[in-house]
Order: C-alpha cells, then structure tokens, then sequence
C-alpha cells in the first residue's frame, strides 16, 4: 500500500509535515490511526460557486470521540498562517464548523448534537457519513447524509482556497470520495 502520490499530510497546529498512514485503497484511501492531520492533494481547489463532498466511513479504534471531515478555503500552509474552515463530526453524534488561522479556531458553528450523523458502536463494524459544504450566492451551506445541519453567511468568510481531509488523532478512517462538483439543488 502505498501513500497517494502528490497528498500532503500536514499536523494543523503546527503547519508541518507528519508522518501518518495514509495509503491508497480502492476505492479512496485509508487513514490509519496516527496524529490528527489535514490531507490534501495540492492540486484540489475550488472557488466562486461549488459544492465539496466526501463519504467517509469510520472503523472501530479506542479514540472514537476524536473529529474528521472536510477542509476548505485552506491557504498558507507553509508557514505559520494557515487559513482554512473545517466542518468536522465526532462519533457522539456532533459537528463543529471551525475557522483556523494559525494556532487559534474561532467556532462559526460550536459543537451541536445531530439526529442524522450515523455512530460507530464500540463493537460494530464501520459506519458510513457523508458531509457536503455547498458554497452559492453568499450563502455557505453544511450537510450531513444529505440533511442540511447549518447555513452561515459567506461574508467576511474564506471559502476559495485548497480543499481536504481534516482527521482526527487515532482514528481510522476509509475516504472514497473527496469531490468538488455542482451545488447542491435548492429545496
């Protein structure tokens, strides 16, 4: 298994590189358990009016309260400016949407809990989440197995930028899809 070519694995508070499993595993890649990270493909933008969505599936490991989802707007990771907005679950059945700049996170949605995110029993097999942020006509929209979970006026927010994988420490986790498309229809 051998880690995808081009991805960078960066530690968010630090803004360096790490060493963590992540290898290519068709369909998508798996993360193992290792030091929470950003995985990103440098070449995965996105701006103006999209939509980013990932379907990622949670196995069994002693950290299930620890975050994953997805990154946008991500910038200046090479220094000790990075910029971006996490929209992020926990097995516990909340989500949090972030801003990151630098070493502080400014909350935009704090941790609330959600009837539709799918929990990880300590002795079950995998779960499947899918997240979604919809970026249209100022209005940034967040999703969670197709059920909108909260909207944010996109003023004064950074939504262009590189997109990711935000993972949380000791988790393992399957991505199969990391997908900048279309905006979602409305209704």
């Amino acid at each position: 298994m051998e880690p995808p070519p081009h991805w960078q694995v960066l530690h968010p508070d630090r803004n360096e590189a790490v060493e963590r499993r992540f290898v290519v595993m068709r369909p998508g890649w798996h993360i193992f358990a290792g030091p929470g990270a950003l995985l990103s493909d440098p070449g995965s933008f996105a701006s103006g009016n999209f939509s980013v969505s990932s379907k990622m599936f949670l196995f069994p490991t002693p950290e299930l309260g620890r975050p994953y989802g997805v990154f946008l707007g991500g910038s200046q990771f090479e220094g000790e400016s990075s910029n971006y907005v996490s929209f992020q679950i926990r097995n516990d059945r909340r989500f949090r949407v972030a801003h990151h700049t630098g070493d502080q996170v400014h909350e935009l949605v704090p941790w609330t809990e959600h009837a539709d995110i799918v929990s990880l029993e300590p002795t079950g097999g995998p779960v499947e989440n899918r997240l979604a942020v919809d970026v249209q006509d100022g209005v940034v929209s967040f999703f969670i197995n197709d059920a909108v979970v909260a909207e944010l006026s996109g003023a004064g927010l950074t939504t262009d930028g590189g997109i990711g994988i935000a993972a949380g420490g000791d988790l393992s986790l399957h991505v199969t899809e990391l997908r900048i498309g279309p905006n979602h229809p409305a209704g």
